[in-house]
């Protein structure tokens, strides 16, 4: 238990596996201190060296015992369990106000832990002025519970001042100007009356009223002795003071009329209640200048029977059906020309059952789904010029299983998708407006299995690959898509890159690099070439640069001919990218022509 959740739990010792201990035998320690967390439910030794239950206090301020915590329990305060917890539900305002507690304990340095035998809150009598507050500070969150400084929208001052003429604690709240810096506007939020000294268990009794924060009355209320609303209730508008919301409660329960108010006065609605159920009959909503809005009626407090809403200008809206508050049958509604905007069709369980259809305001039908049981069976949707836009179909189980195809609105097939049972399986295809293809991927189980393809909106291929369940398998290649050209080439296997890639110029289609892939790692020889061939090499290991050649195939045949540097250069780059012997074979050559 923190501070910011101060929960009072109550501890069943009687009903625990751990031993129940006798009252400790009589001895007084006192001391005063602010109390920082409390643990619940923890353990403790007894007097006579017995695990029991209880609660651990850890204090801001230092304690006679030395120790980081001292227990309590209701035995240790010659208490009730009930007793126990009302105790610490009493204190919970103070404990978050921080204020000082008056405390005794039972021993320090005997036998068992150091218990609590009493907590009260410092008066000025009991601790003296110096920790006493004279007036201090309650935070609460909106329900009007008490809660951290930081989370508080409003607050109130404590002690509250007593109604000697009510018998009873007045309790007036105020805003903050934020949660941010928490500084007082001095703005009344709400004032009522409490039967308690320290509003601990945030119950109202009697009259009750709040404000907005602009000053304007937000409701008037009443609570009986048990803190339930009882009598007449009324809720007002911020912009003009005008009423909201007018009803009464009995008890807690809404009883008799209740009425809803636009902000102009004019009623929206009335409804009459019993024990907080609506009672039988119909139930009309209107508009502000008193047209109907809406006309349903209630059977056992739910909504039965035909239900209708209306345009500002009295033209039907919508029409439906309830029994028992759930929609059944034809469910229409209507554009405000007349016309039929939309149709849905519902069983007796209120699921879409039959044809549900949608249409423009110029009569053009726009999609038709139609259901069985509330589980769909196909949808069709079609382009405001009449051209079909989509057609899917469904299984028993409400999962694809068709061929999926959607259309451009000149008619030509956009994309076509097969499925079984929600899994793609088959070919996946796709074209441009003008009726071109412009990619196939072939699906089997949900995966792609075969040789996928795309192409420009001219016709020219841009790419193929190869899948296998779902992973690049095979060739992969890649076309320029301005010349047509061949300008990668790659081999996969089981995704990842095995093997020589090649890239070409995406103009003339000459070889650009060639280079080894080992496990998707470049590893081995890596050509560039130019016009004149192979313009220099680089070997790889494990994707890290070993060595670079210039001008590879003329140093090979200036160091076959006997130059000595080539064969140095040579040598030097073979044993670098690890070909030892071919490497000591060219630096050797090149030391002996040196000798001579």
């Amino acid at each position: 238990m923190y501070k910011s959740l101060f929960t009072i739990i109550i501890l069943l010792y009687s009903a625990s596996s751990y031993a129940k201990s006798e009252s400790p035998p009589a001895s007084t320690i006192t001391f005063i201190a602010q109390i920082d967390h409390v643990e619940l439910n923890k353990t403790a030794l007894s007097h006579d060296m017995k695990l029991v239950l209880a609660d651990r206090f850890y204090f801001k301020t230092s304690n006679p015992c030395e120790t980081n915590s001292i227990s309590a329990r209701p035995e240790s305060m010659d208490i009730t369990d009930k007793a126990y917890a009302n105790k610490l539900k009493k204190l919970e305002t103070p404990f978050l106000d921080d204020r000082y507690f008056f405390m005794t304990i039972n021993q320090c340095d005997g036998n068992g832990t150091p218990m609590l035998t009493d907590i009260k809150v410092c008066t000025t009598e009991l601790c003296g002025a110096e920790y006493t507050k004279k007036m201090s500070t309650v935070w609460l969150d909106e329900t009007l519970k008490p809660t951290a400084k930081r989370l508080a929208i409003y607050f109130i001052q404590s002690p509250l001042p007593y109604d000697e003429e009510k018998k009873q604690w007045k309790v007036t709240g105020w805003y903050i100007s934020s949660t941010d810096n928490q500084s007082s506007t001095k703005q009344i939020a709400f004032e009522g009356y409490t039967d308690t000294d320290n509003f601990s268990d945030s119950k109202f009794i009697s009259s009750f009223k709040s404000w907005f924060e602009s000053g304007k009355i937000k409701n008037i209320a009443n609570y009986n002795p048990k803190g339930e609303r009882d009598g007449k209730y009324e809720s007002y508008y911020n912009s003009n003071g005008n009423v909201y919301e007018s009803l009464s409660f009995s008890n807690g329960l809404i009883n008799g009329e209740f009425i809803t108010y636009y902000e102009n006065g004019a009623i929206e609605s009335k409804r009459h209640f019993n024990n907080d159920k609506i009672k039988d009959g119909e139930c009309p909503h209107f508009y502000e200048d008193g047209k109907i809005k809406q006309q349903h009626s209630y059977l056992n407090s739910k909504l039965d029977g035909p239900a209708y809403e209306y345009y500002p200008d009295g033209k039907l809206m919508q029409e439906n059906f309830y029994q028992q508050s759930v929609l059944i049958g034809n469910d229409t509604s209507y554009y405000q020309s007349g016309k039929i905007s939309s149709i849905h069709n519902r069983n007796s369980r209120g699921q879409y059952d039959g044809a549900n259809e949608r249409y423009s305001e110029e009569g053009k039908l726009q999609s038709k789904s139609v259901y069985k049981d509330g589980k769909q069976i196909s949808v069709q949707t079609w382009y405001e010029n009449g051209q079909k836009e989509e057609e899917k179909h469904f299984d028993e189980q409400g999962q694809l299983n068709s061929l999926v195809k959607q259309w451009y609105k000149n008619g030509n097939l956009a994309k076509s998708q097969n499925y079984k049972h929600d899994i793609l399986d088959g070919n996946s295809e796709e074209w441009y407006e003008n009726g071109i293809p412009e990619s196939l991927y072939p699906y089997k189980n949900g995966k792609t299995d075969g040789i996928a393809k795309s192409w420009n909106k001219y016709g020219k291929l841009t790419y193929s690959i190869e899948y296998k369940n779902g992973v690049e398998n095979g060739a992969y290649r890649n076309w320029s898509k301005n010349t047509g050209k061949l300008t990668k080439e790659t081999l996969y296997v089981n995704g990842i890159r095995q093997g020589v890639e090649k890239e070409f110029n995406d103009r003339t289609g000459k070889l650009l690099t060639s280079t080894q892939y080992v496990n998707n790692k470049r590893h081995g020889t890596e050509e560039t070439y130019d016009q004149n061939g192979i313009k220099y090499i680089t070997c790889y290991q494990n994707d890290q640069k070993l060595s670079s050649l210039d001008n590879p195939t003329q140093i090979k045949d200036n160091a076959t001919t006997g130059d000595s540097s080539a064969q140095f250069a040579l040598g030097k780059y073979e044993f670098i990218c690890a070909n030892i012997d071919e490497g000591i074979k060219w630096l050797t050559k090149s030391a002996e022509q040196k000798k001579h």
